[in-house]
């Protein structure tokens, strides 16, 4: 791998929904719901993706599912069942992903920021143990900031004194790959394994898919 200096982006920085996990909350809602079209109309109508994002932003998961189980009666039992049962919402890897990271991790430091609730990442990590061998990871809820915030990348290059412009950061958001090259860092957006490795190699360091 090339070194850390400024003048070139080393350090790998990883999101990790739909980046190294599976992320699919509307399939697992299908299986409460009973039907992908019971679950679109739940998603739709308590607005699953805010709801959602508050958990990433730390609010505990005891209290979402209060407070929406006391707006929305009728889904109280689709609210609880999803986070008993969180780990359908996250099924497995993305193929290919953990091979990188692990290569990368193998030769140096990486990295990782993401938007994930800190109670249900430590559920997710026994089932996916190659989360907790991160070099250093910020997760939103331990800040009470989401991606695309920018004080969320500044965060992580403070903690562990990172130059931004040494770090590339990969995300399957455009949104927050935008957001990481405005606080200084290079971007990938991630689409698959073999593009990704791709773009790594692109940037000096070396992956095997």
């Amino acid at each position: 791998m090339a070194g850390t200096g400024s003048s070139g982006a080393t350090i790998p920085v990883f999101d990790i929904g739909q980046v190294l996990l599976r992320w699919e909350p509307r399939a697992a809602l299908a299986r409460i719901t009973g039907s992908e079209a019971g679950a679109d109309a739940f998603m739709q109508e308590v607005d699953f993706a805010s709801w959602h994002g508050r958990q990433d932003a730390g609010r505990l998961v005891a209290e979402a599912v209060a407070e929406h189980s006391a707006r929305f009666p009728h889904y109280a039992e689709v609210f609880a069942a999803f986070y008993d049962r969180w780990l359908d919402a996250v099924p497995g890897e993305v193929p290919g992903t953990r091979v990188i990271f692990e290569a990368l991790r193998a030769r140096g430091p990486v990295y990782g920021i993401s938007n994930f609730s800190r109670e249900l990442f430590d559920r997710t990590v026994p089932a996916h143990p190659f989360l907790g061998e991160f070099t250093g990871l910020v997760l939103s809820a331990d800040v009470g900031i989401n991606k695309p915030d920018p004080r969320i990348y500044r965060i992580l290059c403070e903690r562990h004194g990172l130059d931004p412009r040494t770090c590339v950061f990969i995300d399957d958001s455009a949104r927050n790959v935008e957001a990481a090259r405005a606080a200084g860092m290079r971007g990938i957006v991630f689409t698959d394994a073999g593009a990704l490795s791709s773009e790594l190699a692109a940037m000096g360091f070396a992956t095997t898919v």
